[in-house]
């Protein structure tokens, strides 16, 4: 199923990449943001999945779990992609939406509160506000991505933030 994530995030993608190439921006896209930056996460026997989950409680979640991150990103379920956020820690999804394939950016709190209260969503990177362009244009911030997930389809042996190992 990451493979059917990757492609439809790909897909996605695609009609902006001239535009990235042609002004220099970091992402073509939120799509692309994650595949960039985004690694793999896996559900285990002790993961508490449910049917949707709300970005606050996601949020909450990580807040309230050893070693809790919170995670957004794009999640493959019922044969399509969705926008959705989870608690992570290590590798493994601890509290999030029931889905097939989890592919997203562990992000630091501190981020998520300025964004969040910039905003006024709960979404961080999700939100789609226009006030996040300058993500986009800019890369983020240094110390916004945290660790988490194993390497994500972009680039296999990128360190966590994304740079070249």
């Amino acid at each position: 199923m990451k493979e059917h994530l990757t492609a439809a995030l790909i897909t996605a993608e695609t009609p902006f990449l001239t535009l990235v190439e042609d002004s220099g921006w970091a992402h073509a896209s939120l799509e692309g943001l994650v595949l960039d930056l985004g690694r793999w996460w896996e559900p285990d026997a002790d993961t508490r999945l449910v049917e949707q989950v709300m970005f606050s409680v996601a949020a909450s979640e990580a807040a309230r779990t050893a070693d809790g991150v919170y995670v957004e990103g794009f999640v493959w379920t019922q044969g399509e992609v969705v926008a959705a956020a989870w608690c992570g820690a290590g590798e493994k999804v601890v509290y999030g939406p029931r889905a097939d394939a989890y592919l997203g950016v562990a992000l630091a709190p501190r981020f998520c509160r300025r964004v969040q209260q910039s905003n006024g969503t709960a979404a961080v990177l999700m939100s789609k506000d226009r006030k996040l362009l300058p993500l986009l244009r800019d890369g983020l911030p240094p110390g916004t991505v945290l660790d988490g997930g194993s390497p994500g389809p972009r680039y296999p042996d990128a360190a966590p933030d994304g740079s070249a190992r």
